[in-house]
């Protein structure tokens, strides 16, 4: 027993010297800290030495400088890392960044001008670690690509791609088919596209632009006849984000004109689009096709081509009410829109798809009718015009006062002149109860004039007031009470 309990006590002894008074060799050493990278800071900025160039990188241990310079994508940023990159000529330089692991930054690029840094652009890093960004580097330029961490972001290592993308195309590119031409362009490798076609002057073409990537937003702009130049031409008109325009060449103004697509810069990937240049028809511009009342009329519209839009005109002869109904699918995505004869927007039923319709009063005048297609979307439709004179109605008795079973007339007059049902109804006073209804007759009048004969039964007060119930030209219209004493 003693053996076994000073055997235990020797051990416990050695134990508590282990545990609780550490020896030289059982000391645990403290973690070192990683180092920084070799380019942590801007005045040891990694070379970028010939393009292309892939770049192994990390801000693992990277720091930030007490006089950094912020990002320009306005948000903080740590742990930064630096690459310089010297142009002997002048070039469109691109930038891919692959981040490793969680890492969420941004790439910078500065432009330096002796002690100065001049931003040339930011990106930040997708939902994938990608970011990308290209800039216009000048001869003999001296340019700083700095890489930084998000605050709370994981520190991993990253991939930088450096490269001259496809050189930007210059007027006055591809030929333009009838058919248009369907393409794509992004913002780092392919920054444009262009076309050229041939306009006589004093001819009215549609260019329509389609854009076929959702998200992105390809945008046209058109040049005169002999530009060598996209950034020293002279712009004529601009499609943003697609659409379409009608363009008219003036007196000695033909020739071939070029349009240069672009894309969204802040759209990663590719942005597709269609273009297409066609003369403009009578139906597609003034004086439009003629829409007779009561006309019913087809057409289809188709926003990836040239086939965007409808005009009708419309001749109103007396002051009316005016319904314009259009039929079409569920998912055509149409506006219908009445324009004066200055071409001012009276009334637009825009934003909605399928059926529409549309009413308003008009004065005696020319108008126009327009069916227009948004985005790509396509259809046939059918539009009918309703026009029907605005009416005024009156009534009369033939005396003010009368004796009871004395015949008398009840007059009804429909302004301007027109014919249609008539109704009149006659009450009879109750000095108790009020009005009380009597009787109601009808009549049709011609030319704008009806009568019906009325002998009051007893004496007491009367009244009457009437109603035109319209016609396929005439709207409704009524008119209140006209009294009568009977004595």
């Amino acid at each position: 027993m003693r053996t076994a309990s000073r055997t235990f006590a020797g051990l416990f002894s050695v134990l508590v010297l282990a545990c609780c008074w550490p020896a030289s060799g059982l000391a645990a050493e403290a973690p070192q800290p990683t180092p920084a990278p070799a380019n942590d800071e801007l005045a040891n900025a990694q070379l970028v030495r010939a393009l292309p160039a892939t770049i192994a990188g990390s801000t693992v241990g990277a720091t930030q400088e007490a006089r950094e310079p912020e990002s320009n994508c306005g948000v903080a940023t740590v742990s930064s890392v630096w690459y310089t990159l010297r142009t002997p000529a002048a070039a469109r330089v691109a930038i891919d960044l692959a981040a490793g692991g969680a890492l969420d930054g941004t790439i910078d690029v500065y432009h330096a001008v002796r002690s100065q840094l001049q931003s040339l652009g930011c990106e930040r890093t997708d939902a994938h670690g990608k970011a990308a960004l290209s800039f216009p580097a000048s001869k003999n330029g001296v340019y700083e690509i700095r890489i930084a961490a998000l605050p709370g972001s994981q520190l991993a290592p990253f991939t930088l791609d450096v490269f001259l993308p496809t050189p930007a195309v210059n007027p006055p590119g591809q030929p333009l088919g009838a058919g248009g031409a369907a393409g794509q362009v992004d913002r780092i490798q392919n920054i444009n596209a262009a076309y050229f076609v041939n306009m006589r002057a004093g001819v009215s073409y549609l260019v329509n632009l389609a854009n076929r990537t959702p998200g992105g937003c390809v945008s046209a702009t058109l040049y005169a006849p002999g530009t060598r130049s996209f950034e020293e031409g002279t712009t004529l008109a601009h499609i943003k984000c697609g659409g379409y325009r009608l363009f008219t060449p003036g007196a000695g103004q033909g020739g071939r004109y070029v349009v240069e697509l672009t894309p969204r810069l802040s759209h990663t990937g590719v942005q597709r689009f269609h273009l297409q240049v066609a003369a403009a028809s009578s139906a597609e511009t003034a004086p439009g096709l003629s829409l007779a009342n009561y006309a019913r009329v087809r057409g289809h519209l188709n926003g990836g081509g040239v086939r965007v839009l409808r005009l009708y005109r419309l001749e109103v002869t007396s002051h009316s009410n005016l319904t314009l109904k259009l039929k079409a699918p569920v998912a055509a995505e149409f506006n219908l829109q009445l324009r004066g004869q200055n071409g001012h927007v009276i009334e637009c039923q825009c934003g909605s798809s399928g059926a529409q319709m549309l009413q308003h009063q008009l004065r005696p005048g020319r108008y126009y009718a327009v069916v227009s297609v948004r985005g790509t979307s396509a259809g046939n439709f059918t539009l009918t015009r309703e026009s029907r004179t605005i009416t005024t109605t009156s009534i009369s008795f033939s005396r003010a006062r009368v004796g009871a079973g004395q015949p008398l007339a009840i007059a009804v007059g429909i302004a301007p002149g027109l014919s249609g049902p008539v109704t009149v109804q006659i009450e009879r006073f109750d000095p108790v109860f009020g009005w009380q209804f009597y009787r109601q007759d009808s009549a049709f009048a011609r030319a704008g004039r009806a009568r019906i004969a009325f002998t009051p039964p007893a004496v007491g007060r009367w009244r009457a007031k009437a109603s035109f119930g319209g016609s396929r030209a005439a709207s409704p219209s009524a008119v209140g009470y006209r009294y009568l004493l009977v004595s």
